[in-house]
C-alpha cells in the first residue's frame, strides 16, 4: 500500500517501513526467526518486536492478541492478529512492518523478497 521511504535525516518526517494491505484479524506473522523483545502497545496501538539472530529488528502494528515478549519465534509463526485500531490506511485494514538495525531503519522488502545470487567467471 505504501513504501519504504526513510527521511534525509533521523529526525525529519518519513515512512520507516513498508504497509502491506491485509483483513482485520488475520494473522500477523514473523518474517524470519527470532525473539519477541517487544509485545505491548504504545498510544494505544498494539506493537510486537522482533530481534533476530543478526541482530535486526522487525516490527509489527497494529497488533491484538499478541504473542508474550520473550518467547521464541520461527519465520512463519503467527504474532498476533492484524488490529482494527492503530492502522495508517485510511480506508483499509493495513500491517505497517519496519526493520532497524541498531539505529538505522532498513528496507523490510528484504526480508520478503528471496535473493539469488550467481557468480560469474572473471575474464583474465
Amino acid at each position: 500500500m505504501r513504501p519504504f521511504d526513510p527521511p534525509e535525516e533521523r529526525w525529519l518526517p518519513g515512512h520507516r517501513g513498508i504497509d502491506l494491505v491485509g483483513q482485520t484479524y488475520s494473522p500477523v506473522l514473523a518474517v524470519a526467526d527470532g525473539t519477541v523483545t517487544y509485545s505491548g502497545s504504545i498510544a494505544g496501538v498494539g506493537i510486537v518486536s522482533v530481534t533476530h539472530p543478526d541482530g535486526v529488528r522487525s516490527t509489527y502494528q497494529p497488533v491484538t492478541d499478541r504473542v508474550d515478549e520473550g518467547e521464541q519465534v520461527r519465520a512463519g509463526d503467527q504474532l498476533g492478529l492484524l488490529g482494527v485500531w492503530g492502522s495508517h490506511c485510511l480506508i483499509r485494514a493495513c500491517l505497517h512492518l519496519g526493520a532497524v538495525r541498531g539505529e538505522d531503519y532498513l528496507d523490510p522488502l528484504l526480508f520478503l523478497l528471496s535473493w539469488q545470487l550467481t557468480l560469474l567467471p572473471h575474464g583474465e
